[in-house]
């Protein structure tokens, strides 16, 4: 039966991380799941990064303006790094077809900052959702379009 669901569950995110392979019109962009973790700072044990992760993507000139939000769950650890870093960033790795690098880098915002770190003092099984921004070129979103991403908090 465990089986089973696995499967349902594997069919649906290929399901719904298909689509068209360009994002520059205002469609949908989105990455199959691959590695998603948590970097930085000894806080970044006391996050588990959920997926998949939801895109909203608005056209500006050459540029694309690119929101993502995650869902972040208190873990069992309980270290916490009174001196975070400044600043909370995600981001988004994948290949192109040519097997080259494509990153994406989205910064959080003084509000979810903060929030972030209130919920570090969270007990476990806790959840949060933040939000990062930034922009990125129509190539890069295209190349990364449906694809096995590297998804990495960086706290």
């Amino acid at each position: 039966m465990k089986k089973f669901l696995w499967m349902i569950a594997a069919v649906a995110m290929m399901v719904s991380c298909t689509g068209s392979d360009s994002a520059a019109a205002g469609e949908e962009f989105s990455v199959a799941n691959g590695i998603s973790g948590t970097t930085g700072s000894k806080n970044c044990f006391l996050v588990e990064l959920g997926a998949p992760i939801e895109f909203t993507v608005a056209e500006n000139g050459d540029q694309m303006d690119v929101t993502a939000k995650v869902t972040v769950t208190h873990s069992e650890k309980t270290d916490l790094d009174e001196s975070p870093r400044d600043g909370a960033e995600l981001w988004v790795s994948g290949r192109d077809d040519d097997n080259k690098d494509v990153k994406l880098t989205l910064q959080a915002d003084n509000s979810t900052v903060t929030a972030l770190r209130e919920f570090f003092e969270k007990p476990q099984g806790e959840k949060i959702e933040l939000e990062f921004k930034g922009k990125a070129s129509k190539d890069d979103l295209s190349k990364l379009n449906g694809k096995e991403c590297t998804n990495t908090l960086v706290i």
